[in-house]
């Protein structure tokens, strides 16, 4: 048994027992470092990575623990395309494999799980040979009977007779359930801290002396619960994709009252590493000090082989499948300044969705109502990283870049909602931008907490964006300003959108569970149907029906002209400036983007060619 830990920090007291605690989160499928959607490696990400890391933490540690926060059966082809076609019994996951190979000892569920349905779900979960906790998911018994409550496991620690009892049990917050998983009315989340604090108590009854929570949320949602309390020892969040603490500051103080908070990213880039310090006394166990470090994955850094060789079938099996042709494209489609101006991958996506629906649209009773669409981007780098862009290359469209389109198993839905509603919802979508002064320079433009899948345009209106106003919500879609608002000129067809006004939308069954600010009764949209289609089978089905692909981006959206202004964002590196837009480089930071300047005095150009 190994007693000494390597660098060990000052705070980490030596005559007590330690005990390493390992974390992954939001692998999303990502069990290999092979990026199916750009058809080459990764360069940090992937468990096959992160597996030599947790070898190494282990060999170095007397007594460990690895878990995993959440989200890691879909994300990925590799894991989603077997949700789409029939499985043989008995089921085999790649993701439940490769959790397997490295001894997990426990999980729990993030929203994204869910996505698939519960017998996909309970087949999978069925092949673990971890448990699978949640305090405050409520899945029927029958459907997933995988999912406890809570589990006790010991360890023995050096030094000591009677082995430590850890109680871990998991969380979810009720708002993520806005996907798929909304839909199914058997499906909910009971509060966080009461189920919390039922399931501390019993598990405490039951003898537990060290209670880890493995939280499928972010900081921010960490702290507003106060998960840190309520006699929690350890809390391991997820959910955001964000790295706390972050990796050049990696000492975590450990105040009398809270717990240390880990969140090791996403994708399999980190591996979160907890060394706690622990003493007994009287029969009971105390932290004493808690040293928290984020490893991630060197460069091109090589792969446990045993997890790339048991995965090899899933692997080729999952290329011959994204490679096949859907349609072609005669313009490079990608998303480098879909949060900045009008672009033509959002608006191709927009298309599609008002095609599938059109039908089912002028068959009902609203026919007489316009129909509009909405679409968010999803691959605009942020926490993901440069390389996390939408970017197809003219040419053949093949099945891989629908998951560059629209990354999630949603299916497409019709709402009835008014025009004070769009327009809340468009308030919602303007307040990614950070308030930006008239006659400023430079200023940062997008808030990096506000995640780009609440950035919404409807490309068949129009409307300004007044980014010198205050924004109206953060990124939780809490109400934060009641001023005149972002959203001005805002019309259809030529005539002012008025709060009467009545629209249908197409929309993805995530917005259509309520993705939204809170409304009267009276204006909250109301869902007419859900097709039951899947929104990448309606964009296939458009590129398969208009290929080859050769759109322009339609002039929708803009910002309020700032006379003198100007700001800055990051983007691809593979992104060139656009004057029509205002667009001009400044700089390749260290970290893989590229910084670029915006002018907000007005455009001389609308259009972009495109997709």
């Amino acid at each position: 048994m190994v007693t000494d830990l390597p660098d060990q920090p000052e705070n980490i007291v030596k005559s007590a027992a330690r005990l390493r605690i390992l974390q992954t989160t939001d692998l999303h499928a990502h069990v290999l470092a092979f990026d199916y959607n750009n058809n080459r490696l990764f360069a940090r990400r992937g468990l096959s990575r992160t597996a030599v890391q947790i070898e190494h933490a282990r060999a170095q540690a007397g007594a460990s623990l690895l878990f995993d926060s959440g989200d890691f059966l879909q994300g990925s082809p590799l894991a989603d395309r077997l949700a789409q076609t029939p499985q043989a019994a008995p089921y085999d996951h790649p993701v439940i494999t490769a959790m397997n190979l490295l001894n997990y000892d426990a999980a729990t569920l993030g929203n994204h799980d869910l996505d698939f349905g519960l017998a996909h779900l309970s087949a999978a979960l069925a092949q673990a040979n971890f448990p699978v906790v949640s305090a405050n998911l409520r899945l029927p018994a029958e459907a997933v009977p995988q999912l406890k409550r809570f589990v006790i496991l010991q360890r023995h620690l050096e030094g000591h007779d009677a082995p430590l009892r850890i109680g871990v049990t998991g969380c979810l917050p009720d708002i993520t359930l806005r996907g798929a998983a909304g839909f199914d009315p058997s499906i909910s989340c009971d509060p966080m801290i009461p189920a919390l604090t039922r399931a501390i108590c019993d598990m405490k009854r039951e003898g537990a002396e060290l209670i880890v929570v493995l939280a499928h949320c972010g900081k921010a949602a960490i702290d507003a619960e106060q998960i840190k309390r309520h006699g929690v020892d350890v809390v391991l969040g997820g959910h955001t994709h964000e790295v706390f603490p972050a990796p050049e500051a990696p000492h975590a103080p450990l105040p009398h009252s809270d717990a240390p908070v880990m969140i090791s990213g996403a994708l399999g880039e980190y591996l979160g590493q907890m060394d706690l310090s622990l003493t007994r006394a009287q029969n009971t166990w105390q932290t004493q000090a808690a040293h928290i470090k984020m490893i991630r994955n060197p460069l091109d850094a090589p792969e446990s082989q045993p997890l790339v060789s048991a995965l090899a079938p899933h692997h080729n099996e999952t290329l011959i499948t994204i490679s096949k042709p859907i349609g072609e494209t005669s313009h490079q489609i990608d998303s480098f300044f879909a949060l900045t101006a009008n672009n033509s991958a959002l608006q191709l996506v927009a298309r599609a969705f008002t095609s599938a629906l059109s039908k089912d649209h002028a068959e009902s009773e609203w026919a007489q109502l316009p129909l509009l669409s909405a679409i968010a981007p999803f691959r605009t780098g942020g926490l993901n990283g440069p390389r996390y862009y939408c970017h197809i290359q003219t040419g053949a469209l093949r099945l891989r870049d629908l998951d560059k389109l629209y990354s999630f198993p949603d299916t497409l839905c019709a709402l009835l909602l008014n025009g004070k509603a769009l327009r809340a919802w468009l308030e919602m979508s303007a307040s990614i931008f950070r308030q930006i002064p008239d006659g400023s320079h430079d200023h940062t433009l997008h808030d990096p907490e506000f995640p780009s899948y609440l950035f919404d345009v409807i490309p068949q209106l129009d409307y300004e964006i007044d980014v010198s106003q205050p924004p109206r919500f953060n990124e939780r879609r809490e109400q934060i300003n009641f001023g005149r608002g972002r959203i001005s000129a805002l019309s259809y067809q030529g005539s002012p959108v008025t709060d009467e006004a009545l629209f249908v939308m197409a929309a993805s069954s995530f917005r259509a569970r309520g993705v939204m600010p809170v409304l009267p009764e009276k204006d909250t949209p109301h869902l007419l149907f859900d097709t039951g289609v899947s929104c990448r089978s309606a964009i296939r089905s458009y590129i398969s029906k208009t290929s080859p692909i050769s759109l322009a981006a339609r002039p929708s959206w803009r910002f309020k002209p700032q006379a003198n202004t100007s700001a800055r964002f990051l983007t691809s590196q593979r992104a060139t400036s656009d004057p029509d837009h205002g667009i001009s480089f400044m700089r390749n930071t260290d970290d893989g983007f590229a910084e670029m300047r915006i002018s907000l005095a007005g455009r001389q150009k609308t259009q972009e060619p495109c997709a």
